[in-house]
């Protein structure tokens, strides 16, 4: 009987050894295939953070990861952002924010709970009105929030006269004051994040796009629904093209901060516009906009040395530095390709409903 209990205990010993190295293959395997999440997840805990990356809040006593890190390889760190900004990020609730949040998916049920939200200075007055009135025409009664970038009272006063519509003024005040510096467009991420405090489905626009058909949040909605329900897909959507990729315009001093994988990927990848994009308050869209406000705030990481607006595209628009800095576009577009290594993960083209 001994033999043959021997056998017996032997193999079912291994049957279990072998059960275990599957789970624990299956399960390494599993992290690395929900790499992406597992890592957004990782930015606001404080495990396993380098000691010299950490901020710690004097209101909260919370810790934050104050050094980006590349989702593609984890050896790859970015510079510390400076740890001042601690309170304006908790301010803003891009830290600190309540979990659980809902999923993109879950806040596409609806189209009467969009918010259209813009900017306008003095000098894009004209653009911005044109912009607002293609919105109204086919939006007669959704909530419209304009930011003013110091506007004066003359143009205040010609401001419509509708009820659905509110106007604010940006208040710089308890920011940094290059962020009045509107060509950087440090303005953008800030006023995204403070609206998004209160309205979790906002559709941002820029004073020069404008509406060109019905239907856009429709037409979204359903492609999102249809093709796009999965996390693989980000929860920021762009919805215009730019002809050009993110090496074109992207200064080498960013990567500094946001350190990417892949040289190519940034040539061969086309930049999506930041002019019009659905900006869900998710749990991944506020662990992107952390690293978004963040360089909105750090002097030097939205505003490079040297940057400017003004490109000089040669023939290839895709493998040549052209010069120039697309300063908030360019930073959103690192994270969000940094992140899913594919624009199609977070754009829907609609050129011909927008322009």
């Amino acid at each position: 009987m001994r033999n043959l209990k021997s056998p017996l205990v032997l193999f079912v010993f291994a049957v279990v050894i072998y059960g275990i190295l599957v789970s624990i293959h299956y399960t390494t395997s599993l992290f690395y295939q929900n790499g992406r999440r597992n890592f957004v997840r990782h930015q606001n805990t404080n495990l396993n953070v380098n000691q010299k990356c950490i901020c710690k809040s004097e209101k909260t006593g919370k810790v934050y990861d104050f050094c980006y890190t590349d989702p593609q390889n984890y050896s790859s760190v970015g510079k510390k952002f400076d740890c001042v900004h601690v309170d304006t990020l908790e301010r803003l609730e891009v830290l600190n924010y309540r979990e659980p949040l809902p999923t993109a998916s879950e806040l596409i049920k609806n189209e009467e709970e969009i918010v259209f939200v813009s900017t306008s200075s003095d000098d894009h007055y004209q653009h911005s009105s044109k912009s607002y009135e293609s919105v109204r025409k086919y939006y007669p009664n959704h909530k419209y929030i304009l930011y003013g970038l110091h506007m004066s009272s003359e143009y205040i006063k010609r401001l419509p006269m509708d009820t659905n519509f509110e106007f604010r003024q940006f208040n710089t005040a308890q920011y940094p004051e290059y962020v009045s510096q509107w060509l950087q467009y440090r303005f953008k991420p800030l006023i995204m994040a403070e609206v998004s405090k209160e309205f979790p489905n906002v559709f941002w626009i820029d004073a020069h796009i404008s509406m060109k058909q019905p239907n856009v949040v429709k037409t979204f909605f359903e492609e999102v629904a249809t093709n796009r329900s999965s996390d693989d897909f980000s929860s920021i959507t762009s919805f215009l093209d730019t002809g050009h990729s993110n090496f074109a315009v992207l200064f080498p001093e960013l990567l500094e901060y946001f350190p990417s994988n892949s040289f190519p990927l940034l040539k061969m990848s086309e930049q999506v516009a930041a002019g019009i994009i659905h900006i869900p308050r998710t749990e991944h869209t506020l662990q992107i906009f952390k690293w978004y406000v963040l360089c909105a705030l750090e002097e030097k990481c939205m505003n490079p040395p040297g940057a400017q607006i003004y490109c000089n595209f040669g023939p290839n628009r895709y493998e040549t530095f052209a010069n120039c800095f697309r300063f908030d576009q360019s930073v959103l577009n690192l994270l969000l390709l940094n992140q899913f290594q594919n624009p199609h993960k977070y754009f829907i083209k609609l050129n011909n409903y927008l322009g």
